[in-house]
């Protein structure tokens, strides 16, 4: 079996759609398992009605209108009879039917619990539109609701898998030429209530369901040729990296290569699955393979640039060295509250942690430290992370710009920036 990854560029609009099954045409004769992500930016708007209900302003109905609008454009907009949008239609209502349910009720107090009730539905409204497309399409398919499949625990946003139970439940599928289900969700099993893998987690998805199922391959299918040596966006010079090994794969995501979700590469490392990332655009291309390199690799070099980015610099309140007793409470509750640092170093008294400025993250583990610590906030930073770096390239990137923290390790350099 084949394991495909849909992103949600993929499918933001009609004509991805019809290119979807396209593509899903040229693979009639395989085994596959479809992952698709929610449509274009919902989860960016789900995330904004998330917030809205929470906080219980008015707008949320506004915002929900607006989701439900966006999904029946797309199906009027389908290349298919008007009966086919009539059947395809009726069944994305009755899913945004339970949504606009949700929101009627009162929210819990855990703003992160909500956030995975109500932003999973991206993925199950639009694996429902898909799914009932590529039938009217006659693309024979089976629709599974991941979080049958995906097992997980109760961390909100960033939910823990259980890999033993997830796989004895997707190994007990029945053979299927083509199943299409959610990336991004699970369930945990006491409560049943919905969790999600973290932002862009369906890259995970595809690899959670390529190890239950000894996958032949994984395919995430992209709107860029591969994994390239830069973000084209921000730098016109980024080339294709055509082959990667599973360790710089790992090294580039962690660091925050935003191509691939940092969990992917390990499960299909413990099982030898190769991945690759390539054009939707252009699925005749190779893009990048990443597997086992049997010899040694030129790779160019990489940056990684994160916005948006805080720096924490925590202090004892009496003194006292940061050490191995502090360090461990930090680190917990940042565990505990879903916080990844991106950097960090440390002297005798203070602890600096580079993250994402995320208030529903940072604002919960402010609060649980702030009896033993005192911190010091720097907002609106950037944070570059250099592989394979020349000093050439390191001094156009720091060229003009105020260098808060610097540190390197081999052949890799990070340093926050102030933005230009």
């Amino acid at each position: 079996m084949k394991v495909f990854k849909f992103g949600g560029a993929s499918v933001r609009d009609a004509a991805s759609l019809a290119n979807v099954a396209s593509i899903l045409q040229r693979f009639q004769h395989d085994d596959l398992m479809v992952v698709v992500s929610a449509m274009g930016k919902i989860t960016n708007a789900l995330e904004r009605l998330n917030i809205a209900w929470c906080e219980q302003q008015p707008e949320a109905f506004q915002l929900f209108a607006e989701i439900e609008q966006f999904h029946l454009e797309i199906i009027q907009q389908m290349d298919i009879p008007e009966e086919g949008k009539s059947r395809i239609s009726a069944k994305a209502c009755r899913i945004l039917e339970d949504l606009k349910e949700l929101i009627l009720e009162s929210p819990s107090a855990s703003f992160n619990q909500n956030y995975d009730q109500v932003v999973s539905f991206g993925e199950l409204v639009s694996t429902t539109i898909v799914s009932a497309y590529l039938l009217e399409k006659e693309i024979s398919n089976t629709w599974l609701d991941a979080r049958d499949l995906i097992v997980t625990s109760d961390n909100w946003r960033d939910a823990r898998i259980q890999w033993e139970h997830t796989a004895k439940r997707v190994q007990r599928l029945k053979k299927a030429s083509c199943y299409i289900t959610q990336g991004f969700i699970g369930r945990e099993p006491l409560s049943r209530l919905t969790t999600t893998l973290g932002r862009e987690g369906s890259d995970f998805s595809a690899s959670i369901l390529a190890w239950c199922l000894e996958a032949e391959e994984v395919n995430i299918w992209k709107d860029v040729p591969g994994v390239l040596s830069a973000d084209p966006r921000l730098f016109d010079d980024a080339t294709l990296i055509p082959t990667l090994s599973y360790e710089e794969a790992i090294e580039l995501t962690y660091f925050g290569a935003s191509v691939i979700h940092p969990k992917t590469v390990k499960p299909l490392q413990n099982k030898g699955i190769p991945l690759s990332v390539r054009s939707f655009l252009n699925p005749e291309a190779p893009g990048t393979r990443i597997g086992p390199v049997s010899e040694k690799v030129f790779y160019p070099t990489c940056i990684i640039l994160k916005k948006n980015q805080v720096l924490l610099a925590i202090k004892t309140k009496d003194y006292a060295f940061i050490a191995e007793e502090n360090l461990q409470t930090i680190f917990g509750q940042m565990a505990v509250c879903g916080l990844r640092a991106h950097l960090t170093q440390n002297s005798a008294l203070s602890f600096i942690i580079c993250t994402d400025n995320d208030t529903y993250k940072l604002k919960p583990f402010l609060e649980k430290i702030q009896s033993e610590f005192e911190v010091e906030i720097q907002e609106n930073l950037e944070l570059v992370n250099l592989r394979h770096y020349s000093e050439t390239i390191l001094a156009q990137i720091k060229a003009n710009r105020q260098v808060v923290v610097e540190q390197s390790l081999g052949d890799t350099v990070q340093f926050v920036l102030q933005p230009r």
